[in-house]
């Protein structure tokens, strides 16, 4: 007698989960929590990004030049920082040493941008500069460190103007450059990334 064995590990797939099936994304793991997954999920930020597979939708062209731009934004950010230090803005106390800080970190980014061209140098260099334009705009609206800038200093609002699109332009090089990173997908009985 060849009687069919019934229950829940051999129902049809027609009548329960489907994720086995070609095509479906497979079923979430129970015992990946949240932390692997971010976890994972920055790693590949830092990573080495593998080959972009044929007939892919991205546009590195696009990306190389934006990436490009936004590494000669940040060393201008940097002369200028570096100008207006040599200037005088060196002899003010606490910002002096800021403005130098900021065209060492302003080159330091530009250059990080160019070698190591991955997601996470995107997010620290747009980190950086908006910070420095935010900065900009504490020492001219209420002062910063006892020091209050106007704005019609030379080269306020070159920075301002320099900053804002730096920001704008690091956001949609790192957003581009995260979308071409590949997807992995954690399967049923597989451990999650270490």
């Amino acid at each position: 007698m060849n009687a069919r064995k019934t229950g829940p590990e051999n129902a049809p797939a027609a009548c329960g989960d489907h994720s086995e099936l070609p095509g479906n994304p497979p079923a979430p793991r129970k015992d990946m929590t949240l932390t692997a997954s971010t976890a994972s999920r920055l790693r590949r930020l830092g990573s080495p990004r593998s080959p972009r597979p044929t007939g892919s939708d991205g546009h590195p062209v696009v990306a190389l030049l934006l990436r490009l731009s936004c590494a000669a934004l940040l060393a201008w950010i940097g002369y200028i920082h570096l100008h207006l230090w040599q200037e005088g803005y060196r002899q003010i106390p606490t910002d002096g040493p800021l403005f130098l800080l900021d065209v060492a970190a302003g080159f330091i980014l530009a250059s990080v941008l160019l070698a190591w061209p991955r997601p996470l140098a995107g997010l620290l260099a747009a980190g950086y500069t908006a910070s420095t334009l935010g900065a900009l705009i504490i020492s001219f609206t209420v002062g910063l460190f006892g020091f209050r800038e106007s704005i019609s200093a030379s080269y306020v609002v070159q920075s301002l103007t320099i900053e804002t699109i730096t920001v704008l332009a690091l956001i949609g090089w790192t957003a581009l450059d995260i979308r071409s990173l590949p997807v992995t997908e954690v399967r049923p009985g597989q451990p999650p990334e270490q």
